[in-house]
């Protein structure tokens, strides 16, 4: 049975018909995009390359230059994937940050009139899904956005960003939750269940493989012989590495072979190294810094374990889900990540690794300590992580899903619009067929 779907000029269309105009136009705002570093910025570049794939959607991603973007888009564009940028991602999302939004703003209606996009979607809350709720307000455009968890647990502790978070929420079309701990922070603030649609991230199995450690990089990092602790992620407070390192600390004497790899650059780098030379540790811990994306395949490779132990931040700051995990796991590697956010449905409790106490270093080290002495229970957790990336985490389903998002929402938009045109018809006929009624003359006696 084929799925009707509906094109920009209202026309119903099957989805067999992959033709350019049964296609649908996606506008994607978002604040920043790759090569800007992020799971939620690998998310979309993922989610959005697949639906492309699917053959009926068209996307254009509207958003901000970052270092390298130059040299990315030259590679990642395609005939129906664009990517347009302008301005700087902004600073914060404080409110002396939001003036900056009117040139984006200007940009994205331009975008609207300019190419008639069928629906739009919001990638951040700020200011993505401001324009879209502005943008469907002017216009009648429908729009969808998504809540990676963190733009709850962060804007809570704000006086007036939750409503206007909440309002952006309440006049969406579609709540993408990218967890089910997003999902519940969404039904925690109101937000009615029929419209949160959860579409956890996926992984490119294809990439993402068990494959031979590279025998350069082994030297590059110093890993030969070693067993191989690893974590890539930002170096900011919610990743967890300064819990890490004092879990390493307390089982490297016990493990002399024992290495602990440090993928990721961020503003935590400075005190993370103080720390591992004050711990003696600098020839047993190496920063990697910044590696492309298309080298991570082969990081992850380098491992025996891969450690994560994320926690929420003060301000809220919270993991949404924890693509690393999936991508070690696929790689066939066993995983530890924090008791806190999304890691809770990365992390398949004794099956494809272990969840901690992000602020407890006794119990991670007590897992490591586990691990590291065990080398069966590794490749077993790691052999059955990269079975569940392959049956539940394709970007393809992802993708597919969103498709349907967007098909049901143009539908009932379509509908909704005929309804109205039929209701605006039938009083037009009925003014027109109901008759005249003239008013008898009184006559006066004189």
């Amino acid at each position: 049975m084929s799925l009707t779907i509906t094109n920009n000029e209202g026309q119903d269309v099957t989805e067999k018909n992959s033709s350019a105009d049964a296609r649908i136009r996606v506008l994607l705002l978002v604040d920043s995009f790759l090569p800007h570093a992020g799971g939620s910025r690998e998310y979309y570049n993922n989610i959005y390359r697949n639906l492309v794939d699917l053959g009926d959607s068209e996307v254009t991603i509207l958003t901000k230059k970052t270092p390298g973007w130059k040299e990315f888009d030259s590679t990642a564009s395609s005939e129906l994937f664009h990517i347009k940028r302008r301005y700087k991602p902004l600073a914060s999302t404080k409110y002396h940050e939001l003036p900056k939004g009117l040139g984006p703003f200007l940009d994205a209606a331009w975008q609207v009139l300019r190419h008639s996009p069928a629906i739009v979607h919001a990638g951040d809350l700020y200011p993505p899904g401001v324009m879209a709720m502005f943008l469907k307000k002017l216009v009648g455009l429908p729009y969808v956005v998504y809540c990676h968890g963190e733009e709850i647990t962060q804007t809570d502790h704000f006086r007036y960003q939750p409503r206007v978070r909440d309002r952006i929420y309440k006049y969406a079309n579609a709540v993408v939750a990218n967890s089910e701990f997003a999902r519940q922070n969404l039904l925690r603030i109101g937000v009615a269940e029929e419209r949160i649609h959860k579409i956890t991230p996926g992984v490119d199995f294809t990439r993402f493989r068990p494959m031979p450690p590279r025998t350069d990089l082994l030297k590059r990092y110093r890993l030969e012989g070693k067993i191989v602790l690893l974590t890539v992620a930002r170096l900011v407070p919610r990743k967890g590495h300064r819990v890490a390192l004092q879990a390493f600390e307390k089982v490297s004497s016990e493990v002399p072979d024992a290495h602990y790899l440090i993928v990721g650059t961020g503003p935590e780098e400075g005190r993370l190294r103080q720390s591992v030379q004050d711990a003696g540790l600098s020839d047993r811990v190496t920063f990697a810094g910044f590696i492309p994306g298309t080298e991570l395949p082969d990081i992850y490779n380098l491992c025996d374990i891969m450690v994560m132990p994320n926690r929420q931040a003060e301000d809220g700051d919270v993991e949404g889900f924890g693509i690393v995990f999936l991508e070690a796991n696929a790689a066939g590697k066993p995983v530890v990540g924090g008791r806190s956010g999304g890691a809770i449905e990365a992390v398949v409790e004794g099956v494809t690794g272990f969840l901690v106490n992000p602020d407890d270093p006794d119990e991670l080290a007590g897992v490591l300590r586990t691990l590291l002495f065990g080398r069966e229970l590794r490749r077993k957790l790691g052999k059955a992580g990269a079975q569940r990336v392959v049956s539940e985490f394709s970007w393809k389903t992802r993708a597919d899903t969103l498709r349907k998002v967007n098909s049901e929402i143009l539908h009932k938009c379509h509908a909704l619009s005929s309804e109205q045109d039929q209701r605006f018809a039938a009083c037009e006929r009925s003014v027109r067929e109901e008759p005249t009624q003239v008013k008898p003359t009184r006559k006066v006696m004189n």
